[in-house]
């Protein structure tokens, strides 16, 4: 796991609403996002449907990377819950 700031630890725990993430080109953004979106979809006792996501990035080359990050990061994820139906 990466070492957060304590405003990306804000962006990653925040729940019940909406969030905007704004910040300087290789800040850790993807990271955070990528963190959060993992976090969300993980939660043991309220898990979140990836299909009601909206997540925007500025550029296509942006958001290919942040779907390989959250590929990769699922398929971490299944690997250490093989049987969850869920993911």
């Amino acid at each position: 796991m990466a070492d957060f700031t304590s405003a990306q630890l804000s962006a990653i725990n925040t729940t019940g609403k909406t969030i905007l993430v704004s910040a300087a080109a290789g800040s850790g953004k993807t990271t955070t996002l990528t963190e959060r979106i993992i976090r969300r979809l993980t939660d043991e006792k309220d898990p979140a449907d990836i299909s009601r996501f909206l997540i925007v990035t500025f550029t296509k080359a942006a958001a290919a990377v942040l779907k390989s990050n959250i590929s990769a990061a699922l398929g971490a994820e299944l690997a250490k819950n093989p049987a969850s139906r869920h993911l």
